[in-house]
């Protein structure tokens, strides 16, 4: 079921729970990045992740604070000791940005998280906004079969890209996998059916059932080669390089992710960049179409969604993912992490 509740009501209920584990600067850089997927109608990436899935938030027991590890002068290694992926993504985020405004190119790489590091347009907006250019790749835990075959091999493994334009930042960002493991496990709570298409049961059977998909695997976005090689590259580049985990061998170190930002003045005028970003977008954007309306650029409808629910105040939240937050009470433990 379905129920409305104001914005500022929710963070609160998010931030007492959080506080039963974290500390109130750790929750200041993760409730902005579950609370962007909750309003931008990213609900897999929400407040689901923060106790209503068996990788949680709550559910992690980190083992220390994330430590940074300068590699370069260009590039740092976050190892996440055991912390949740939206807290390490937070600060891969703030790093990336800090080593690309001083360096002009900025890498960093990171290992050992435990959960989802979130929806990535959080991050590739935020970075375009500071007029870099972004690129991020996320590798997870085995869910996904790869082409033709019926092992649980790959992460659902996103790639994304950001690039800062004069109006509003050009977005796109797209798991390799046909559904996220939070939308499974979402559907399965809910007791909802899963689209056509997206995953196979033990068998290799397409099937609509959650359980029966997460005993099985998730397919590529495209069930074809082309999707099984992206994701493998995001395999290679968030899991190997880093040092993290890949496919089911676990010779890393947890979860990974690979955060590159760039400022487009290494190779051309920030403002003339921008401004040619936009008229490109424009012109597809209301270049010719069989129906006569305008064409949907990539990556708008989520901030768009969030905008609106900003504007309103007001979020459509799952009834029973709110009721597993509210069993949390940040006065009956102590903070995790101090």
């Amino acid at each position: 079921m379905v129920m409305k509740i104001e914005i500022k009501k929710l963070e609160n209920l998010l931030k007492s729970a959080l506080r039963t584990k974290y500390d109130n600067n750790y929750i200041e850089l993760m409730l902005p990045v579950i609370m962007f997927g909750e309003l931008a109608g990213v609900k897999s990436h929400g407040i689901i992740r923060v106790c209503s899935t068996g990788e949680s938030i709550l559910s992690r027991d980190p083992k220390g604070r994330p430590q940074i590890i300068s590699r370069t002068k260009i590039a740092k290694l976050i190892d996440a000791k055991g912390n949740p992926g939206m807290l390490v993504g937070a600060i891969a985020c703030n790093e990336v940005i800090k080593i690309a405004k001083k360096m002009g190119v900025g890498v960093v790489g990171t290992k050992g998280s435990t959960s989802s590091s979130g929806s990535l347009t959080y991050y590739l907006e935020k970075i375009a906004e500071d007029d870099l250019i972004a690129m991020i790749m996320a590798r997870a835990p085995s869910d996904v079969a790869p082409f033709g075959g019926l092992e649980r091999l790959l992460g659902t493994n996103p790639m994304s890209f950001g690039i800062p334009a004069d109006t509003q930042p050009f977005i796109h960002d797209m798991a390799t996998a046909a559904i996220s493991y939070g939308a499974v496990a979402r559907a399965k709570g809910l007791g909802e059916e899963l689209p056509e298409g997206v995953a196979i049961d033990v068998e290799g059977n397409i099937t609509r059932d959650a359980e029966k998909a997460l005993r099985g695997a998730f397919l590529t976005f495209d069930r074809s080669y082309k999707g099984f090689g992206l994701s493998m590259i995001v395999e290679i580049l968030a899991g190997v390089l880093p040092g993290a985990n890949f496919l089911d061998l676990e010779e890393g170190d947890g979860w990974g992710n690979l955060f590159i930002a760039f400022d487009p003045n290494i190779l051309s005028d920030i403002m003339v960049f921008k401004e040619k970003v936009r008229k490109m977008v424009e012109r597809v954007r209301n270049s010719r179409s069989k129906d006569g309306d305008k064409i949907r650029i990539p990556g708008e409808n989520k901030i768009i969604l969030r905008d609106k629910a900003l504007e309103g105040g007001w979020v459509d939240v799952d009834e029973k993912i709110l009721d597993d937050i509210k069993k949390f009470d940040s006065n009956m433990e102590q903070h995790y992490l101090k």
